[in-house]
């Protein structure tokens, strides 16, 4: 069990700072014709089939990683300013910035090519996606540094993937981090103020208290769900919870980072 949680403890370690995640499939063949790994929301580098994608500040690059033992650097795409997270979904990337969000096909997936883009106000900006929306959490704080204090939620309709559009904004009560989501309910980082569980149903009928519960007592930055299961990375450690019950949500176990 502490290895399965080491594991993953990597795997939010490595995807909110900036390295590559894989499934342990991926592991276990060397990462050759693999799927992609499940990354977290404020991951900078993913790994899809046989290319590494990475994020700096300005570009995307692309690496041929189909032979692990000898890995071949493609091409550098420039993007913009403020570029910090990455989310891979089917054949898409959606490459978060704090002026908004980009979202490149991979028809060619050694040439990432932009087929649109959404702008929002100056912010901090993971995002997720699915076949239809992609949710995106907008925060301006001390970490940030911007003027204007924001702690929303974006999202998008994707379904025209070539004209992205708002849907609806939520405004939380927190500052939003990283975040997940399943077919009803999304889950939403809040730092210093833990977990905020949320009803995607009424966040989308403009109902603005979609709240549904939430995770005290941890400094809450990224969120992966995982086999029925909650994985929370934190300021102080990484967490395992059992949200079967998503109004008594459960922690099962935790590693501290000074372990």
């Amino acid at each position: 069990m502490r290895k399965y949680l080491v594991y993953f403890a990597a795997l939010f370690v490595l995807g909110f700072a900036g390295a590559c995640t894989k499934s342990e499939n991926d592991l276990s063949n060397g990462g050759k014709n693999s799927p992609a790994g499940k990354s977290g929301s404020t991951a900078r580098i993913i790994v899809k089939g046989d290319y590494l994608y990475a994020v700096d500040k300005s570009s995307l690059k692309v690496v041929d990683i189909s032979n692990p033992a000898d890995p071949v650097y493609v091409k550098t795409v420039n993007i913009g300013f403020g570029i910090e997270t990455i989310y891979p979904f089917k054949d898409y990337l959606f490459i978060g910035s704090n002026g908004g969000v980009y979202i490149y096909g991979l028809k060619d997936p050694a040439n990432p090519k932009r087929l649109s883009q959404f702008e929002h106000l100056t912010a901090c900006d993971p995002v997720i996606a699915n076949d239809s929306l992609a949710f995106v959490t907008l925060r301006n704080n001390n970490v940030c540094h911007r003027w204007n204090d924001t702690r929303e939620i974006d999202v998008l309709d994707i379904k025209d993937i070539l004209n992205p559009n708002i849907r609806t904004v939520y405004y939380t009560h927190y500052y939003p981090y990283g975040l997940d989501m399943n077919d009803s309910l999304l889950f939403v980082c809040h730092g210093e103020n833990g977990l905020g569980v949320y009803d995607i149903h009424k966040i989308l009928n403009n109902n603005q208290n979609a709240d549904i519960s939430y995770i005290n007592g941890i400094n809450a930055f990224d969120a992966i769900l995982w086999q029925n299961k909650l994985f929370v990375i934190g300021e102080s450690g990484f967490y395992q919870y059992d949200y079967s019950d998503i109004h008594n949500i459960k922690l099962i176990s935790s590693i501290s980072k000074n372990n």
